[in-house]
Order: C-alpha cells, then sequence, then structure tokens
C-alpha cells in the first residue's frame, strides 16, 4: 500500500509509520502522490498542508485517517486569553487565507503570465503579513478544526479520554486507537547506568505540566531532580536543573539514570513518558487523573492532583521502599504499548476501510 503520512520528523508516531514501512508499504512523508491510498494525518498541525491536496484525495477516492491527540478543554473557555473577539477574527481570516485558492484562481483568469508570479508574490506577503496570526482557541477547534475532521473517512483518538473530550466538544465521533512507544529505541538504553537523580520530570514546561509543584516536593526532601524539555512558559520558575535534549535516546538514558519518574501534569491527551518509564523498570508518581487511570491502570503510584503535601508523602513511600512494581501488571504495560502492538492495532483500523 501507499500511504502519505503527514506529521513531525520528532513525531511519536513516526517509529509506528516506519514499521509500517518494513512491512513493504511504500511511505511518502508529508508527500502525496497520483498513486497514493491512504493518507494518515497526525493532528491538528497539518490541517493546511491536507487542504492543499484535499481536492486530489476526493478526486482520486484516496482514503484518510486522522489521529486526534487531544483537546484541552481550557482552550475553550471562555476566560482563556486567546478567545477575544480580535483573536476570534484573526483566526478565521488565518484559516480562509490558508485554506482557499480564491485569490490565486482570480489572478490566473485575469492576470498574464507575465506578471502573475510577481503579482501572486505580492498578494501572498500581504496575506502572511495581515493574517498569519494562529490562535488554537475556540473558533480553531470547535469550527475549523471540527470542519476538518469531516472530510476524513476514520478519525482516531489516542485514548478514550480524548474521544470523550472530541464527542462533546466538537460533535465529532472517533475510535480509540492507543499508541505505542518506540521499543527499538528503548532497548538501545542499559538498565545498570549510574544513578543520577532522585527524581525527574519530561515534558514542556507549561502550566498545566506542574512542574512547579514537583519541584517545590522536591526541595521539600531535599532530593535531587531534573525537569527536561522545551521551556515554552518563561513566567515558570524553576529552581532545579532544567534542560532540554532534541533527541529522545539522549532523553531516555537521563531518564534511565532516576530512580523514578514524577508527572503532576493536570491534563494528559495519553502520557507517553510514563509508559516509557515503565519500559524502563522505573517507579511512576502521577497526577490521579482520568486518563493516566484509563492507561497507566495499577502501574503507577497516584497522588492527588496538584496537591503538594500529597505528592511529598508519595514520593516519601517510594524512597523508603513501601512501594514496588507490580510485576504483572508492568509486563501488561509492555505488551499493550509495545511499537508491534500499536502497529498491529493501526494496520486493523486501516484495514477495515
Amino acid at each position: 500500500m501507499i500511504i502519505s503520512f503527514y506529521g513531525g520528523y520528532l513525531s511519536f508516531l513516526r517509529p509506528i509509520i516506519y514499521a509500517l514501512e518494513e512491512d513493504g508499504h511504500l511511505i511518502l512523508f508529508n508527500n502525496f502522490s497520483k498513486n497514493t491510498e491512504l493518507v494518515i494525518v497526525q493532528s491538528h498541525t497539518y490541517i493546511y498542508e491536507i487542504y492543499k491536496i484535499l481536492k486530489k484525495v476526493k478526486e482520486n477516492n484516496v482514503k484518510m485517517i486522522n489521529i486526534i491527540l487531544d483537546i484541552p478543554p481550557w482552550r475553550l473557555e471562555n476566560n482563556f486569553n486567546q478567545n477575544s473577539k480580535v483573536k476570534y477574527l484573526q483566526q478565521m481570516l488565518f484559516d480562509s487565507s490558508h485554506k482557499n485558492n480564491v485569490l490565486k484562481n482570480i489572478i490566473n483568469n485575469l492576470v498574464t503570465n507575465n506578471n502573475k508570479r510577481k503579482i501572486q508574490n505580492f498578494i501572498s506577503k500581504v496575506i502572511n503579513k495581515s493574517f498569519n496570526n494562529h490562535h488554537r482557541n475556540k473558533v480553531f477547534y470547535q469550527i475549523n478544526y471540527r470542519n476538518f475532521l469531516k472530510n476524513s473517512d476514520l478519525n482516531l483518538s489516542i485514548s478514550m479520554f480524548t474521544q470523550k473530550l472530541v464527542k462533546k466538544f466538537l460533535k465529532i465521533n472517533s475510535e480509540v486507537w492507543y499508541p505505542g512507544i518506540n521499543t527499538n529505541l528503548i532497548e538501545k538504553i542499559p538498565r545498570n547506568l549510574e544513578l543520577k537523580y532522585d527524581a525527574i520530570n519530561i515534558s514542556r514546561i507549561v502550566y498545566h505540566k506542574r512542574q512547579e509543584l514537583f519541584v517545590k516536593a522536591a526541595k521539600a526532601l531535599g532530593l535531587k531532580i531534573a525537569v527536561i524539555g522545551p521551556y515554552q512558559d518563561k513566567t515558570i520558575k524553576l529552581d532545579c536543573l532544567h534542560y532540554y535534549l532534541k533527541d529522545h535516546e539522549n532523553v531516555l538514558r537521563e531518564l534511565s539514570k532516576s530512580k523514578f519518574y514524577v508527572d503532576a501534569s493536570l491534563f494528559e491527551g495519553f502520557g507517553l513518558t510514563s509508559i516509557e518509564a515503565a519500559f524502563l523498570d522505573k517507579i511512576s508518581i502521577v497526577t490521579d487523573t482520568y486518563v493516566h487511570r484509563e492507561v497507566l491502570e495499577n502501574y503507577p503510584l497516584y497522588f492527588m492532583k496538584n496537591n503538594l503535601n500529597d505528592l511529598i508523602e508519595k514520593m516519601k513511600m517510594v524512597l523508603a521502599g513501601d512501594f514496588s512494581l507490580d510485576n504483572e501488571m508492568l509486563e501488561r504495560i509492555k505488551k499493550k504499548y509495545s511499537l508491534k502492538a500499536s502497529k498491529d492495532r493501526l494496520l486493523n483500523y486501516i484495514e477495515s476501510l
């Protein structure tokens, strides 16, 4: 099968797509051919890349699968900072200018060949300067993204929690497809590396990831910790070692050097790093949220959301040896979220189209 996959180079989906390629499928990365039989789209990031080829997709009866990563509920609240009337308008103009070829078609019909490129470039610059404001607000999700998803032959949510939010906020039906981790990569990581940290967190540094809570709990116990991830919210101040590693193998090596993993996030669409910690036989302490319970079941140690004292107590339990991994549960996690299992789940959906 010839598959056009639209997704980032560092995407967690890439290893799964590579596994399909190893099975004999021809993969076109962020490209479309007249011979393409299936288009797989990773999330809302590639809406406007797909709009460029959507007419060809429809004309050639090519099937399309959209994978929905998450729908953060606070982005749909009226008091969210991107939900002002001005930003609604900017987002609508962005959407219109990036998915429609009306101006280009007018130019092609009215302007002579010698002047077409010059005028097209000028119009493009004006549009980009005036309308190039992309806000992930209510308009984006509930109008633009929803309309885009209606073009899919199949929408896949990465958890039942995400499926529920997609149905509630976008009124879009989807099936659940659980992704998996890159087991080929994680098998390269030694399990006997010298411990460097008591605890570690790996995620983007933004408010809802709650690294500040993790740091406070660690400082109360005098622990050596690290936060690894891009610093996206500069208003957050972390009094601990923090840095960003682009190469994921190096990230996993650092995870392997920690006694345990902590995820204090208030919201996740899936929560991949805790599963990677499980594959490295590490204890995880995670927020007691719906999606963590769904995906991780009884593997981690749970603490009450945004509760500093409870997080401290759970850390004490791990440090004192009062919590140990359930090996049977651990093996279940490893089997369910392996690269092969995830690929097979995706193949089942592909074959159902």
